[in-house]
C-alpha cells in the first residue's frame, strides 16, 4: 500500500495529469454568472479559474477563453450570449475511448450548445458516438416505452451529421468539425 501511495504522490508532484473518460460526467461549467446576465450583461460573467472547477476538470483543463457579446433579453432588458472554450491538457479525457482536445460552450437565454472535439474524424468513430449518442438518450427517457423509437440517430443537414432529438427543445448532435476534417464534435443542444 505505500508504494502506491508513494507512486500516486510522485505523480502528482510531477504535473503528470490522471487521464479519464468523460462519458457518464456532466459537462462542466466554464463559466460564472451567466444566471446572473439578465438586466446587467456581460459585467456579471466572468471566466472560472481552473482551480474552481469540479474534480476531475480541474486537472484536465489548461485555459478557458470566453467572448460575451451583449443582446436584448426576453424583456428587451440587457442580457449576454456566451461562447467559452477549454483547452485540454493532452491525453487527459477521452469520450468512449476517443480523444477529447477542447471543449466549447456556447449559450444565452434562448439556447444551450455544449460540444465535445473529438481528436477523431467523423467517419472513424461514428458507430462509437451513435451508440454513446443512443445510450445517453435512452437513459435520459428512463423507461418510456417509445425510448428505442425516439432515440434513432436521423441526418442532420446542418452539420452533416446526425442528430437525437431527445426533448422538444433539444438533444444530441454529431458532425464533422467544420474547422478541421480531422476531427469530430458531439453535442448536446436546447433551444427556446
Amino acid at each position: 500500500m505505500k508504494l502506491g501511495i508513494a507512486v500516486l504522490a510522485g505523480l502528482l508532484s510531477t504535473g503528470t495529469v490522471m487521464a479519464f473518460d468523460a462519458a457518464g460526467l456532466n459537462f462542466p461549467p466554464l463559466i460564472h454568472g451567466h444566471q446572473h446576465a439578465s438586466g446587467t450583461g456581460c459585467p456579471a460573467i466572468r471566466v472560472l479559474k481552473p482551480a474552481e472547477l469540479p474534480v476531475p476538470w480541474r486537472d484536465a483543463i489548461a485555459r478557458i477563453t470566453m467572448t460575451c457579446e451583449p443582446m436584448a433579453g426576453i424583456d428587451k432588458e440587457p442580457d449576454a450570449s456566451t461562447i467559452s472554450v477549454a483547452a485540454l491538457r493532452p491525453g487527459s479525457v477521452s469520450l468512449r475511448g476517443v480523444p477529447v482536445v477542447e471543449l466549447r460552450h456556447s449559450e444565452s437565454w434562448a439556447h444551450g450548445d455544449s460540444q465535445y472535439v473529438l481528436d477523431a474524424p467523423y467517419a472513424e468513430v461514428f458507430d462509437t458516438m451513435g451508440s454513446y449518442g443512443k445510450a445517453q438518450c435512452v437513459a435520459g427517457l428512463g423507461t418510456d416505452t417509445l425510448a428505442g423509437e425516439t432515440c434513432n440517430p436521423e441526418f442532420d443537414s446542418v452539420g452533416g451529421g446526425f442528430r437525437i432529438n431527445t426533448s422538444e427543445l433539444g438533444g444530441i448532435r454529431f458532425s464533422p468539425d467544420p474547422e478541421n476534417p480531422r476531427r469530430s464534435i458531439l453535442a448536446e443542444f436546447w433551444a427556446d
